[in-house]
């Protein structure tokens, strides 16, 4: 029998112990015609149950009894006799009509009266009653007691039971030790009742973290100095255990065999991959368990896709990319967490988030960031080109045209692209700005040359959609910077889209730099009607802003 000490965790160990043994006992397909318990077993374990109690009749109350309840009918009815027939000189007791008169008596007293008569009487000799409530077992004896009667319950024929305690490194510290503590009520039930069963206890569990769990509930590490406490841990758990055995290391070739079967079992033929299967051996190289479960988490996220195409993702060529991405959130989810807020989507350049300090202390700790750099290193063979489609595991019509376009919009918009383009390579020092950086190489790797239309058509569907004067006047005053840094021109029709938004919003021309509004945009419009209209729509309000500025009426 296996039981889940993970699962009962919150629950009472002994009593639910005791309760999943019987109905395993009794419920198992190979059990239950070798057992005979019965429910009434349990009783005791849920139920308090009240009732009476009465010492028996001895000689002398029965004698008494004998004598004394002939004696009370005979009593009675004589005392009816003499009210009837002496005082109130009635006929009915006449001295030669005994039938008559019994049948008056009996009329006078029902026989229900004097048949509880009878009974008052008796329990009057027994004495009184004492009531009591017998309460749920609680003793620690009393759960072994319950547990012999369990085992004595199954056939002659079956000589042993294997109960299996699993996960129990799985609870908290101060659990684990108290789950210990009721194991061994269990242990060494032997007693001459069932001396025929051999009763196995097998604890599977990681004996590092039940040595933490000691060292952390039993307040003993004041006491220890470096890691002492394994000795103390170790005959601690002696105590409880006969034997220990050690599970050996597996070969590498074992567990990607495990992980060859396991993924030919899923019957997915994308899943007949070289590098998926050497993926998942390099990142669990010590724990099957791991494998399994991540191969159930792959499989999940597979059939959300293939349900639902992704223009960008192709299953057969990308699985393997999609299991990096998948255990890099299940590994690293903090630091995965800093890639989608700073729209960082280049694995290779690592934000520098990574290595900011908060309040005086590392966001990160440089095990963390040692332990990702490492993760990167041993999954290399697999390349992820971006992370933004599998962050959102779908494309918006920006992303669709253009491969990063979030992030560069992100810049345009926030306007930190006129810092960029100021950065120069030469003057990059130790007190740059890292995150500047960051995004001047973002920038600098950009590719935009032939792909002026990709780009034209996002700014177009960008500003159809923004409605806030402010706003719209960093964005155009970011893309100028960008257009002009990478020496590139718009569809015609793009700047259509900056003029007409110019005209509804021109209040906030100003915020724009008159310069790259001329040469970025002004300039670049070659239809002579519309670069009129932008011409006058920019003298307009820098006309208005000069009489303002200088206070002409």
């Amino acid at each position: 029998m296996i039981f889940d000490v993970w699962k009962h965790e919150g629950d009472a160990l002994r009593r639910t112990f005791i309760r999943e043994t019987h109905s395993f006992f009794k419920n198992h397909e190979k059990w239950k015609s070798k057992y005979k318990g019965t429910d009434d077993l349990l009783d005791d374990l849920s139920k308090s149950l009240k009732g009476t109690t009465r010492k028996p009749l001895n000689f002398i109350q029965l004698i008494k009894g004998v004598i004394l309840l002939p004696l009370s009918f005979l009593i009675l009815a004589i005392l009816t006799w003499v009210f009837t027939d002496k005082i109130l000189k009635l006929d009915y007791f006449q001295k030669d009509d005994i039938a008559g008169a019994l049948t008056v008596f009996l009329g006078l007293f029902p026989v229900a009266f004097l048949f509880k008569f009878a009974i008052k009487f008796i329990e009057d000799i027994k004495g009184d009653k004492v009531e009591y409530i017998q309460g749920k077992i609680q003793d620690p004896i009393e759960f072994e007691n319950k547990f012999k009667q369990l085992i004595k319950s199954l056939n002659k024929d079956i000589q042993k039971v294997v109960f299996v305690f699993d996960n129990l490194d799985r609870v908290s510290g101060e659990k684990a030790v108290q789950i210990m503590s009721t194991i061994k009520t269990f242990l060494d039930p032997i007693d001459k009742s069932i001396k025929d069963k051999n009763i196995v206890f097998l604890v599977p569990c990681d004996e590092s973290a039940i040595k933490r769990h000691l060292r952390k509930t039993l307040n003993y590490s004041k006491d220890f100095r470096g890691d002492d406490y394994h000795r103390y841990a170790g005959e601690y758990l002696r105590k409880f255990f006969n034997t220990i055995i050690w599970i050996p290391e597996f070969y590498i070739n074992e567990l990607e065999e495990l992980a060859v079967k396991k993924l030919e079992d899923t019957k997915i033929d994308d899943f007949k991959n070289d590098e998926l299967s050497a993926l998942i051996v390099l990142v669990f190289d010590k724990n099957p368990r791991q494998i399994i479960q991540f191969i159930n988490i792959l499989i999940s996220n597979y059939l959300l896709i293939k349900e639902r195409p992704i223009e960008g993702i192709s299953l057969k060529e990308d699985i393997a990319k999609l299991a990096k991405y998948l255990l890099l959130i299940q590994k690293f989810p903090d630091i995965m967490d800093v890639y989608k807020h700073t729209l960082s989507y280049d694995l290779e350049s690592l934000p520098p988030e990574l290595n900011e300090e908060i309040e005086g202390e590392k966001r990160f700790s440089e095990k963390r960031v040692s332990e990702f750099y490492s993760f990167l290193k041993l999954t290399e063979h697999v390349k992820i080109e971006s992370l933004d489609l599998f962050f959102k595991l779908r494309r918006s019509d920006f992303e669709n045209k253009l491969e990063n376009s979030v992030r560069l919009i992100k810049l345009i918009e926030t306007n930190r692209i006129n810092h960029i383009v100021k950065l120069d390579e030469s003057s990059i020092n130790e007190e740059t700005d890292k995150l500047l950086i960051n995004d001047f190489e973002f920038v600098k790797k950009f590719n935009l040359e032939n792909k002026q239309h990709e780009l034209s058509e996002i700014i177009i569907e960008k500003m159809r959609k923004m409605s806030n004067p402010i706003l719209l006047a960093k964005f155009i005053d970011g893309l100028l910077h960008l257009l002009k840094h990478k020496e590139i021109e718009l569809l015609p029709k793009a700047y259509r889209m900056i003029y007409s938004k110019l005209k509804q919003h021109e209040n906030n021309i100003s915020d724009i730099s008159s310069k790259l509004l001329i040469e970025e945009c002004y300039n670049k419009i070659g239809n002579k009607t519309e670069k009129e209209k932008l011409r006058k729509v920019i003298s307009r309000k820098h006309i208005e802003d000069f009489v303002n500025a200088h206070n002409i009426k």
